[in-house]
């Protein structure tokens, strides 16, 4: 993931909210530093190193120093905070990405802050304090949703492997609390929960579309313990699996 290093120095240059009007476009330039974009209304269009880039309402982006900047598509009226900052860029998981997205709502308070030190004499500090506010506000956006993906993709591709809450949180490095609150934040249930939602929707889909039979789909889904599987499939679907696959099969449901 390449982005900004937030772990090395980023240094403040200025900050202001812009406002196209209709039929604007961006402007023209070669930029020598850094510019984080925040929009929170409209699509701002530009080219960069002529490649065409759309930023949508409740979207950021970072365009890059020393980058050619060019407005040969009008925008659709958009308003956001432009911040010049300086950084360094590079690869890792550590890194602000150069684009996500974020809720206006709860940024806009931050960003009319930026602004108004920027215009009325405030002092570098406070804009540089406020600038690292906005990157680290980003950033924490970006953790939790990098996260709760990586949880949901583990698990889809351990089903068989889980054995146990203590083995799920050795392999994603994290501790048990520290994953029972991502599985909650991020992917609305209990880890095991999770799991067992998982592995049911799995096995539902083999009985269905496969013919294999039914301990060896429990197997491939992560169940040692088939009455455990069983109960469980009732629990979630209404019918025992045998059941279910004959009324799949025949179109009832």
């Amino acid at each position: 993931m390449n982005g900004i290093d937030l772990d090395m120095p980023i240094g403040y240059r200025y900050a202001s909210l812009r406002f196209f009007m209709p039929g604007e476009r961006h402007i023209s330039r070669v930029c020598v530093t850094n510019v984080l974009l925040l929009v929170y209304e409209g699509v701002l269009r530009f080219s960069e190193n002529g490649e065409q880039v759309e930023v949508h309402a409740g979207e950021y982006y970072i365009q890059r120093e020393n980058c050619t900047q060019g407005g040969e598509l009008v925008s659709d009226s958009p308003k956001y905070l432009y911040v010049h900052f300086a950084a360094e860029w590079r690869e890792g998981d550590s890194v602000l990405p150069r684009r996500g997205r974020f809720e206006p709502e709860a940024l806009l308070p931050q960003m009319r802050a930026l602004d108004t030190a920027a215009h009325n004499g405030g002092l570098y500090t406070e804009c540089h304090v406020l600038l690292l506010s906005l990157l680290l506000a980003l950033r924490r956006k970006e953790t939790r949703s990098a996260l709760g993906a990586r949880c949901a993709e583990y698990v889809e591709k351990n089903l068989g492997n889980i054995t146990s809450l203590d083995s799920l949180c050795q392999e994603l490095h994290y501790s048990k609390n520290y994953v029972i609150r991502i599985f909650r934040r991020e992917l609305g249930a209990s880890p095991i929960k999770y799991i067992n939602s998982v592995r049911i929707s799995r096995a539902a889909y083999l009985l269905e579309s496969t013919s294999r039979s039914i301990k060896d789909i429990c197997r491939e889904c992560g169940y040692t313990d088939y009455a455990y599987f069983y109960k469980c499939f009732v629990r979630t679907m209404g019918l025992a699996p045998l059941e279910f696959r004959r009324r799949k099969r025949r179109g009832d449901i």
